[in-house]
């Protein structure tokens, strides 16, 4: 399937302009804003989160069924396992949860830190409902970021294998991210105060817009990160 790839425009402009003011870096503003873009309804399992405090629970939209049958309910989980509506579960074995439970699994930034990934992924297999989506973001080009640990950096067809042979359906693959400036750029940016923040974030994202308009060879090649949906 055609991977897409992230498109500049006067929304997104506003979206890093809002977010990095926040604190965020790049990988992860454009992450949300694809992800506002998308919707879940019925039970929802987050994997990795902790909590519901994660900054794409502002963007990811939850909808209800018309009927009111299909009422949107997020469980998060957490190796600890406490918090309101957090499960204890240890992405590193078998899930303690009953198989087709589930209407939609999410893991956002995740995978990275989960040595043993297969299981994560043949595990979300078997507790979605037939027809239930997983959606996921993962990094790529990233500094080291230990939670406990930081063990891989995957591609989109690395992505695509690993949800494959376990029985997933590819239905969306975006690559996140413009060019070489802003790929530098993302990487030294928490070196930088927040004020300048904003203008180190600008300036590569226009300079990589002339560029790629000059040689658009070079599009596709600096991924931040990917946001992806794959479907039972």
């Amino acid at each position: 399937m055609e991977i897409e790839q992230s498109n500049l425009s006067w929304s997104v402009c506003r979206a890093l302009i809002r977010e990095t003011w926040r604190g965020k870096s790049i990988a992860r503003t454009l992450m949300n804003y694809e992800l506002s873009k998308f919707a879940v309804n019925g039970r929802v399992l987050d994997l990795g989160s902790k909590s519901s405090e994660g900054s794409y629970n502002r963007f990811l939209n939850r909808t209800d069924g018309t009927d009111g049958t299909n009422r949107t309910s997020v469980t998060y989980t957490d190796i600890a396992g406490v918090g309101e509506n957090v499960i204890k579960l240890d992405l590193e074995e078998p899930f303690t949860i009953s198989a087709d439970s589930y209407d939609s699994v999410t893991c956002f930034n995740t995978l990275e830190h989960i040595y043993n990934n297969k299981n994560v992924v043949e595990e979300a297999y078997r507790i979605l409902k037939p027809g239930g989506a997983l959606i996921g973001g993962t990094p790529f080009l990233v500094n080291f970021h230990p939670d406990p640990h930081d063990y891989f950096r995957y591609t989109h067809e690395a992505l695509a294998h690993m949800f494959a042979e376990v029985g997933f359906e590819q239905e969306r693959m975006i690559m996140l991210g413009f060019g070489p400036l802003t790929a530098g750029a993302a990487m030294f940016l928490h070196a930088f105060p927040r004020f300048l923040r904003l203008l180190v974030v600008l300036k590569a994202v226009l300079l990589d817009a002339l560029i790629l308009k000059w040689k658009p060879s070079q599009r596709g090649k600096y991924a931040l990160g990917y946001v992806y949906v794959f479907r039972k």
